[in-house]
């Protein structure tokens, strides 16, 4: 505290200091409500509120008796995920069908993401845009646990573009 703010508080009456720091203590209060306890409030209120949606659309649902044949059938189990070698195979395959010419696919770093492990992989390719748009549509539609976290397109020569492709691999497997 500096000498100045000292003396000016020390010169003040003691009701008046009183009122100060009960205002300070006041404000400090408001302050602790708001982000402490009143936002996380708000936030349990609206979780009940789509739980008890969640809750009346279940009751509201037909039973299972009257849905149609095709929605009782278990649902198939999901495709699993490449391994990174497999899916530069099959990157480099979709690649050629395409015009498309990879220069080079290298492994990257693993993530661990909200549960998920995701495998990295970088890829460098090159050929026209619209063979390239074309291969990325492949890779989506083939690949339904792979993603594409991101990709750089630069301008090549004689109407080529060059694409750093980076790709996810998730899989809800057991976590290392």
């Amino acid at each position: 505290m500096s000498p100045r703010l000292r003396q000016m508080l020390a010169a003040l009456p003691a009701r008046q200091l009183n009122l100060i720091l009960t205002g300070v203590v006041l404000i400090a209060a408001m302050l602790a409500w708001s982000a402490g306890l009143r936002a996380p409030l708000a936030a349990y209120r609206q979780q009940g509120a789509a739980l008890a949606t969640l809750q009346a659309a279940a009751r509201n649902a037909p039973p299972a008796a009257a849905l149609p044949d095709a929605a009782q059938r278990p649902a198939a189990a999901p495709a699993p995920a490449p391994q990174p070698l497999e899916l530069i195979a099959a990157v480099s395959r979709s690649a050629g069908r395409h015009g498309v010419t990879v220069s080079s696919a290298a492994q990257g770093p693993q993530l661990n993401l909200a549960g998920l492990r995701a495998q990295t992989l970088d890829i460098a390719a090159g050929g026209s845009y619209g063979a390239l748009m074309a291969w990325l549509a492949e890779i989506q539609a083939g690949q339904p646990a792979v993603g594409i976290v991101g990709f750089e397109l630069q301008p090549g020569a004689a109407g080529a573009r060059a694409i750093r492709l980076q790709l996810a691999i998730y899989d809800a497997g057991t976590v290392p």
